[in-house]
């Protein structure tokens, strides 16, 4: 725990009270520094599915920057929370201003040019934190942002929370057997995260071993995605074999990763990814892709793959379900793995690049 009499305005954008990805990263930190946070939020506006939310975008882009201006208190450290809101950067142009930039999606995956006023935000700031080797290039090849000027601040695990039991008496939640064998997956259906992939893996599991079923966690987080996933499921005819569970709060989540005899994580693209990491500290093996950030957070602890590769992702299923010297093999080294990520030590590595800008403030 670091403690400290300095202030952070801290630039945080949208008020959330789920706790997932950038949210759960900023809460462990910052509960640990207990710093004073002067933080600047805004109320979410509600989407409505198939309109423009015209008020939302006005807010974010005219009326944030307006609130922010006006909270700011002088002599303070200005930290924006996010790659997303970099464009306040652009506009307010913040002295000893940091921004944590978590990965280049919109740019570099989605090839989205609305990124670019966020992208020339980023070039402004004092200096960034991110969370991997991987971001790190991606924000020196596609930023021109000074490698000098980067820091690595990995996300962890709370390894009192998350650890091994085995106790699977949560899946009475879905009236399942302790017995079950379950295929966990936790995250988005945005495109890059490969659900359908994974759904057409687990049809061919099913023809090889069939006592097993797919449990999903989380929201879809991208328009349309949810109803082509069921759309697919009710082709394979797997309705009764695949579970989707929206928001799971925080302290269920260890309990899930117990219940589940291994963890898919078939992502296209990641600035980290949590979900492996929790899963290796619960002693839950891990399949995962083999690109970008993903081998910094398994190393040689789960098994990588291209995540497009619908017979492999099957196979390797099947081979864990079955193999029990290869299961315990993968448990032991992510559970020695998962040690290596310690949300103490981001603290004091983030307290270290506050205490970092403040002495070389700007004026």
């Amino acid at each position: 725990m670091v403690k400290n009499r300095m202030e952070i305005d801290y630039i945080n954008g949208a008020r959330t009270v789920e706790l997932f990805g950038v949210a759960k990263y900023q809460r462990e930190i910052h509960r640990r520094l207990k710093l004073k946070l002067n933080i600047i939020e805004y109320d979410p506006v509600e989407f409505k599915i198939g309109n423009a939310n015209i008020a939302n975008a006005l807010k974010l882009y005219f009326i944030y920057p307006l609130m922010v201006k006006k909270r700011l208190k002088k002599g303070n450290l200005k930290h924006i929370t996010s790659q997303n809101l970099a464009y306040l950067q652009k506009l307010l142009r913040l002295k000893n201003c940091l921004i944590t930039c978590y990965d280049l999606i919109p740019l570099v995956y989605e090839k989205s040019y609305s990124s670019i006023l966020n992208m020339k935000g980023l070039k402004n700031a004092e200096r960034i934190i991110t969370i991997s080797q991987f971001s790190k290039n991606d924000i020196i090849q596609h930023v021109g942002y000074p490698e000098n000027r980067i820091d690595i601040v990995y996300p962890a695990v709370d390894h009192e929370v998350y650890t091994r039991t085995d106790d699977k008496e949560i899946l009475k939640d879905l009236n399942l057997s302790q017995n079950s064998k379950i295929v966990l997956y936790i995250g988005s259906e945005h495109p890059r995260q490969n659900v359908p992939t994974l759904i057409k893996s687990f049809y061919k599991l099913k023809k090889r071993f069939s006592d097993v079923k797919l449990v999903k966690i989380g929201r879809p987080q991208f328009y349309g995605a949810r109803e082509k996933n069921l759309k697919l499921i009710e082709d394979l005819n797997l309705n009764n074999d695949i579970i989707f569970i929206d928001y799971v709060p925080e302290g269920d989540l260890p309990r899930w990763y117990n219940a589940s005899d291994l963890l898919v994580y078939p992502c296209s693209y990641a600035g980290f990814g949590l979900p492996p990491l929790e899963a290796m500290a619960c002693g839950t093996p891990v399949i995962t892709s083999n690109t970008t950030s993903l081998p910094e957070v398994v190393g040689d602890a789960g098994i990588m793959m291209d995540p497009h590769d619908v017979d492999l992702m099957a196979d390797k299923m099947y081979e864990i379900l079955v193999n029990d010297g290869l299961r315990d093999d993968l448990i032991k080294k992510g559970l020695k793995r998962a040690m290596m990520f310690s949300w103490d030590k981001a603290a004091n590595e983030t307290f270290e690049i506050y205490k970092y800008v403040l002495d070389n403030e700007q004026f």
